[in-house]
């Protein structure tokens, strides 16, 4: 094998590895992100006051769970 080759072999096995790492180490982020959400208990809306509280109650329940679920 010549130089070039060997060089072109080690250049794409450290990009391999540093894309896997880079890919686990997001999803752990996102994943660790998505538990701390849950877990913490506390809301950072208002409380509603108004007549019409089960629609609010409703609305506030739909921005909280996202359009993401």
């Amino acid at each position: 094998m010549n130089m070039n080759v060997l060089i072109n072999m080690i250049v794409r096995q450290l990009m391999r590895r540093a894309v896997n790492f880079g890919i686990g180490a997001g999803i752990n982020a996102a994943s660790k992100r998505g538990k701390a959400g849950k877990s913490d208990g506390q809301s950072n809306t208002r409380p509603v006051v108004g007549h019409d509280t089960k629609q609010a109650l409703k609305k506030m329940g739909l921005v909280r769970r996202g359009p993401w679920r």
